[in-house]
């Protein structure tokens, strides 16, 4: 259970690199609130941050261990991801995840040059049980990719919500690339889906297929998350669009990600 509390705090919030949206007008703020439950149990709290500054954007999360996931550990992780804005896509410049576990913590930062990783650090080594079983050369990556905490934002195309669905992504964390790949979607109406917002929902079932970088044994093991379901919804004024909800399943149950407030606007600094 601590074993995957700690990959699910990371995954989920996945210290900044130097940025400051300080240094921009920032034109749009939003702040969202997630919960995040094993089997029912809530193991953790996030909070997120959006912040559109002018040509750009920055996104952060904060992770904390809660409910019965504190009895396991007092985990914690801070992710950072920004760049810029190109023909409404994002494209990553960086990104930092640091987390801590009892007086620990780790850090692990991305750099890109034209959309592209370029660099790669970390202080964490993986334990040799963690090796990959094909390492990733970074060179090889290429422009397209996205961290996992920023593949969770999709781009609304023609004010089509189903939109986010249709495309296929690459996730690439600095050791490890994969693929998200839809399956399926369905819209839902907003009086039909019951969660925290006032419009429609998309629910996109997508397929994770792990491609490079992964343990012999994460390989193994692929099938457990196998699949994901995930509701999307639009962030008001603008042409994005992020998870309300998301579930999958675990050999510890059902892991559920739900938002308690959804990217409502925040003022701008």
């Amino acid at each position: 259970m601590l074993k995957l509390k700690r990959k699910l705090l990371i995954s989920m919030a996945v210290l900044a690199l130097p940025f400051s949206t300080a240094s921009a007008t920032v034109k749009k703020h939003y702040q969202a609130q997630y919960k995040a439950y094993v089997s029912g149990l809530k193991i953790a709290n996030i909070d997120v941050e959006f912040k559109l500054p002018t040509g750009g954007y920055h996104l952060s999360a904060n992770a904390q261990a809660a409910g019965v996931g504190r009895l396991f550990s007092s985990s914690s992780a801070e992710s950072h991801s920004f760049g810029q804005i190109t023909n409404g896509q994002l494209e990553p410049v960086g990104v930092s995840i640091a987390w801590k576990q009892s007086d620990e913590t780790k850090k692990s930062e991305i750099g890109y040059t034209d959309g592209a990783p370029s660099q790669f650090y970390s202080d964490y080594v993986l334990p040799p049980e963690r090796q990959p079983k094909t390492p990733v050369a970074l060179e090889t990556v290429g422009r397209g990719t996205n961290d996992p905490f920023l593949a969770m934002l999709g781009q609304i195309n023609d004010n089509d919500l189903s939109s986010v669905c249709r495309l296929p992504k690459r996730l690439f964390d600095g050791r490890r690339l994969a693929n998200l790949r839809p399956q399926k979607m369905q819209l839902i109406a907003a009086d039909d889906h019951g969660l925290a917002v006032a419009g429609p929902v998309v629910k996109c079932e997508t397929k994770w297929l792990p491609v490079a970088g992964y343990s012999e044994e994460s390989m193994q093991n692929a099938s457990e998350f196998d699949t994901f379901s995930i509701y999307f919804a639009r962030i008001a004024g603008t042409d994005y669009a992020a998870p309300v909800k998301a579930v999958t399943s675990t050999r510890y149950g059902r892991f559920t990600l739900v938002a308690d407030k959804f990217f409502t606007a925040a003022e701008t600094k």
